[in-house]
């Protein structure tokens, strides 16, 4: 086989096919074979936006596979495609058969914690400015600052999502 595609199963999406969803359990990873997938959070809702498009040779769902964790955001065929999946299972044959994706499969792993990354931080931003423009009368005190630091630095350090913060934080 061409192209990496040893190790996994082949399959077609149609334009508009949702490939897994957003929280969903979804162990495996996916390339772009032929076509285009878009990734988006908040598929199909009033606060949805659009990660990226990937074309051929690009992978995705690596972390979730990875870690077990539900998926980070909405894969979604923005017009048909062939898509290659591998399972966890798969992976050490798959990267065996096909070394040349190993270099493709860091560089998307970069990618999403570059983005994670540049959100927290633009999150962090967007907090310190609307801490500013407070009034005075309803101004909280710096403690309020020091507790978004300390979820930013727990975010960073074990990978949580906010949701699962605040829930730890709760109880």
């Amino acid at each position: 086989m061409e192209n990496g595609t040893k190790g996994g199963n082949m399959r077609k999406f149609c334009d508009g096919e949702v490939i897994f969803r957003e929280n969903e359990i979804n162990p495996y990873m996916y390339k772009v074979l032929k076509g285009k997938v878009a990734l988006y959070v908040k598929y199909e809702e009033e606060q949805e936006n659009i990660l990226g498009i990937l074309g051929t040779d690009k992978f995705f769902g690596e972390v979730s596979m990875l870690t077990g964790k539900p998926q980070v955001y909405t894969a979604v065929a923005i017009e048909d495609s062939l898509i290659l999946k591998v399972g966890e299972a798969q992976l050490e044959q798959f990267l065996i058969d096909n070394r040349g994706n190993t270099l493709g499969i860091m560089k998307s792993m970069a990618q999403v914690i570059l983005t994670q990354n540049t959100n927290i931080s633009l999150l962090m931003e967007d907090m310190k400015t609307i801490l500013k423009q407070l009034p005075e009368e309803v101004k909280t005190d710096s403690r309020i600052e020091m507790t978004i630091r300390q979820y930013q630095l727990k975010y960073m350090a074990n990978g949580s999502s906010a949701a699962e913060l605040m829930v730890n934080k709760k109880a």
